[in-house]
């Protein structure tokens, strides 16, 4: 059941509300000629109510607004890279919002309402449906200004996704090949940098990446004797591809991880004994 939003200040009704305000001044004022302190009184009374019922609601909201942008923004590489995961379109090409939308609502509960105080968590809830459009609209901007996000899509064919993975990382300073499609045992991308060697299985999926693209991957790290195994999706991983990923040590990486390879490989490169200056 959707919530009502509670006393949202607008424009039409702030109009109002000075205007009557204003009458009320002006009414005592006529009445009060002459009565200084009777005068004073009204109007104080009167900038009193306008800042309780007014003003004070504005301030509360926009502050509690400010703290959430602020807090999306902190977030904001994992929420792009969540929405990209997220939206999916049906066969006639209208956006499937609903996952995301609920991502949004997780991100709501347990990232930006533990950071409010009582009173801001009672204004967020009464204002939760257009808090989520507002971050949603904010990721959604955040995306086009991402090119690399915009290139890939569901429409691409396997080796054109393969291709754009590998010019990503040659773009990052990384030595790249691409292994034939008859005899690649499992990897698809081949990257190297100051002596470290990374094979990657790359696969543009619609539905979650199971076990078998883990499995070959782990062979092909063996057989092209690389220090590092990954896959490379747009979508994500199931359960058991996580499970079966973490006792090979091979990473799963979404698309928009490729850029900062080297910074996720890193702490790895310590423990492996690896001289990656």
């Amino acid at each position: 059941m959707a919530r009502r939003k509670k006393n949202s200040l607008n424009p039409i009704t702030l109009i109002g509300g000075l205007i009557v305000a204003w009458g009320v001044i002006q009414i005592a004022s006529d009445s009060l000629r002459g009565d200084a302190v009777a005068l004073t009184f009204v109007f104080g009374f009167a900038a009193l109510v306008i800042v309780i019922v007014f003003v004070i609601p504005s301030v509360r909201r926009n502050t509690v607004l400010g703290l959430v942008d602020a807090i999306t923004d902190e977030h904001i590489d994992a929420l792009v890279r969540q929405r990209t995961m997220q939206i999916r379109s049906d066969p006639y090409g209208k956006p499937i919002l609903d996952k995301w939308h609920s991502e949004v609502g997780y991100f709501i509960s347990h990232h930006v309402k533990p950071k409010l105080r009582p009173s801001q968590r009672q204004l967020l809830d009464g204002q939760r449906t257009a808090i989520v459009q507002r971050i949603s609209q904010r990721i959604a901007n955040a995306a086009q200004q991402r090119p690399m996000l915009m290139a890939v899509s569901e429409n691409m064919a396997p080796a054109e996704f393969e291709a754009f993975c590998a010019e990503t990382l040659r773009a990052c300073g990384w030595d790249v090949r691409q292994t034939p499609l008859s005899r690649d045992q499992g990897v698809d991308v081949i990257a190297e940098k100051q002596g470290v060697r990374v094979v990657l299985q790359c696969k543009l999926y619609s539905n979650p990446v199971g076990n078998k693209a883990v499995q070959e991957v782990t062979a092909g790290k063996v057989h092209q004797q690389a220090h590092y195994g990954a896959v490379v999706t747009n979508c994500t991983y199931t359960q058991p591809a996580k499970e079966l990923a973490a006792t090979n040590g091979i990473r799963l990486l979404h698309h928009t991880d490729l850029p900062q390879l080297e910074q996720l490989l890193r702490p790895q490169a310590v423990q492996l004994g690896l001289d990656w200056n």
